[in-house]
């Protein structure tokens, strides 16, 4: 079973909100050819955030059928575009209940899923970000509480992931998912870098970052860690092959 991530793929929901006006043009149409043609439905395929353009559960659905109906077993994780998303875990888990290649998803909690162990949160801009596009689809404005609490949130998920590990009794693939970066091109260390490089796994994946923005991201590999952008036009909107190999 492969591993493959996709960040920010922002379907246009009952809203139909097109994505012409940022460039990603027929978008979703790239996206579904490249996923269609790389991923298998043996393989693991993370979604990273900005999901839909939805605002409320209603609007979502057709968004999660497209989802459903794309090759391989998904896992979902907030973005700040989510609005659709709720903080109802109950709530999450009969919305997803109809679409069968959706096996779990990250809300203070880890999904376990054969040899791959994903913990992770949405995050937040972090006060050591370098100065980025504002707008629409950049970067938004930073609020020290919610530092505070996506790193709660991270660790909350790293928690679930340790108590998962200890009683599967042998040890798994550890991968970080979040939908903004941890770290950024500076090198600067972050709240949310020092609490997922504790846990020590071996790839983190994220999205958010688009355009001129990019090359905000840090890329790479830092303290054992190996950090993976999979932002939808960052990755040539082509899911990311993570493993084997883990990059």
């Amino acid at each position: 079973m492969r591993l493959f991530a996709i960040g920010d793929t922002h379907l246009p929901s009952e809203r139909k909100k097109d994505m012409d006006r940022f460039g990603w043009n027929e978008h979703p149409a790239p996206l579904q050819r490249n996923w269609d043609a790389t991923v298998t439905n043996d393989d693991l395929i993370i979604v990273a955030g900005d999901i839909s353009w939805a605002t409320r559960p209603n609007e979502v659905m057709d968004d999660l059928k497209w989802l459903d109906a794309r090759p391989g077993k998904k896992v979902l994780l907030r973005g700040n575009h989510d609005y659709w998303w709720g903080d109802s875990t109950s709530k999450l888990k009969r919305l997803f209940e109809p679409f069968t290649s959706f096996v779990g998803f990250i809300q203070n909690s880890a999904v376990e899923y054969g040899e791959y162990l994903i913990a992770g949160s949405r995050l937040w801009t972090a006060p050591e970000a370098p100065p980025m596009p504002g707008g629409e689809m950049g970067d938004v404005e930073q609020k020290p509480d919610y530092i505070e609490r996506e790193t709660r949130r991270l660790q909350l998920s790293i928690d679930d992931a340790k108590q998962k590990e200890a009683k599967a009794g042998a040890p798994k693939i550890r991968v970080c998912a979040v939908h903004f970066p941890p770290m950024y091109s500076n090198g600067t260390e972050t709240a949310f870098s020092r609490t997922l490089e504790a846990w020590k796994p071996a790839v983190c994946v994220y999205g958010h970052l688009h355009g001129p923005g990019i090359g905000a991201g840090f890329v790479g590999e830092r303290a054992g860690v190996k950090y993976v952008l999979a932002s939808c036009d960052a990755a040539q909107f082509k899911p990311v092959l993570l493993s084997p190999g883990l990059v």
